[in-house]
């Protein structure tokens, strides 16, 4: 099975130090970014690379996708 991109966006998270704080009332989440020291979103479903790119600079990191 292959790894979707939303998977690998929240992976890249993760493993950069952020984590997830809460669900949103329309299915997003909220994210803590410890490089911004602030709350960013994520949408629920990540569908393409933009958006990928899109949330990883919402956390203060280099676009990967």
């Amino acid at each position: 099975m292959t790894r979707t991109i939303d998977a690998e966006l929240r992976e890249r998270l993760e493993m950069a130090g952020c984590y997830p704080k809460r669900v949103t009332p329309g299915g997003g989440e909220i994210w803590f970014s410890p490089h911004l020291n602030r709350d960013f979103t994520v949408e629920r479903r990540i569908a393409d690379a933009a958006a990928a790119n899109a949330a990883l600079r919402r956390a203060g990191m280099e676009e990967a996708f």
